[in-house]
């Protein structure tokens, strides 16, 4: 089957010993501001305001592995009266060696992690969990992940759809390589469309870079370059329209503060999941940013962002506090 070798995993690490169970929970808030203000032809102009509270439970069988259960809910201010149903939290997590499993609804933040250009950073804001696997194999060298987003179960009237993408990251003293790639699948529901078509869509961005924090006298510091490139085709309308340009980023930061810039210069792109700007064929951004973390329980991000397409320079605010509170009570000592 095609997700066989996902399958395989949760078995090997669930066949160790239950030798120290444990009952953990998780809870927390996630407030965010984030206004934007566009006036080009490629994304709209929106204010994002909101805050999330989650909460997780569940029980460690060992030091490898757990199941966890809860849900996140989201209100958006200003929508007293729309009801907006929770997104619920249960999977199944295993960790063992350079492995690292997960099977379930699981927060995507801190996992998943693409650039804007392939998966807009308002996933954060409106779907914090992916449904579906997540598989990363890490060593001191580098690492890379492998994941599946189902988005929607075929019905009826519902269409099959799903995100499957990936990360890699691999360097050797201050040198690195790193890209990224999704993939979204949109096919038909069971009850055919008339003139409907089904979608592959995909976008890959592979950058090399160096590492200067130990070179100039700041916290961390960066630069790479390399390519954005992306794949569009609706079955029996046109075949796969291919898109490539060049893509940098470089940022620095330094006691909280940072700046972190980005420039794309090539084709236009249509990745789905993907920022708008990008559906220019030129496209830079700078952020400057302040975080804080007065304890490990709080932290803060405060970023002003400039986005430059031709013939316009747009504006966005954002502000998000992070509130994280985790136990565990051991259960049973071994056996």
């Amino acid at each position: 089957m095609k997700y066989s070798f996902f399958i395989c995993i949760p078995i090997c690490l669930l066949m160790t010993d239950v030798s120290g169970q444990s009952f953990d929970w998780r809870t927390g808030f996630y407030g965010f501001f984030d206004n934007r203000e566009y006036f080009n032809l490629y994304t709209d102009d929106q204010t994002m305001f909101g805050s999330r509270i989650y909460a997780e439970a569940g029980f460690s069988l060992n030091d490898h592995n757990s199941f966890m259960g809860g849900f996140n809910y989201l209100y958006e201010f200003g929508s007293k009266g729309d009801l907006i149903a929770p997104d619920i939290v249960i999977y199944y997590h295993g960790e063992k060696g350079p492995l690292n499993f997960y099977l379930g609804a699981f927060p995507r933040k801190g996992l998943i992690n693409q650039p804007p250009m392939l998966l807009t950073d308002t996933l954060f804001y409106y779907r914090p969990n992916s449904e579906g696997m997540f598989l990363e194999f890490r060593k001191s060298f580098g690492y890379h992940n492998i994941w599946i987003d189902w988005t929607g179960r075929k019905t009826n009237t519902r269409r099959e759809t799903f995100l499957m993408g990936g990360t890699g990251r691999f360097g050797k003293g201050a040198v690195f390589y790193e890209h990224h790639f999704v993939m979204y699948h949109y096919a038909a529901p069971a009850i055919t469309v008339p003139d409907d078509h089904l979608r592959d869509n995909a976008g890959l961005t592979a950058v090399c870079g160096l590492n200067l924090s130990r070179k100039v006298p700041v916290d961390s510091a960066f630069i790479s370059s390399g390519i954005g490139f992306s794949l569009d085709r609706i079955r029996n309308v046109y075949d796969f329209r291919t898109r490539i340009g060049w893509y940098t980023e470089l940022g620095a930061e330094h006691k909280g503060f940072g700046i972190h810039g980005t420039c794309y210069l090539g084709d236009s792109h249509t990745i789905i999941y993907g920022d708008r700007f990008y559906s220019s064929d030129s496209y830079q951004r700078i952020d400057l940013y302040y975080t804080k973390s007065p304890s490990s329980l709080i932290s803060g991000k405060l970023q002003f962002s400039f986005h430059f397409v031709p013939g316009v320079v747009d504006y966005s605010q954002m502000l998000v506090i992070v509130i994280n509170l985790n136990g565990s009570k051991q259960l049973l000592k071994g056996l």
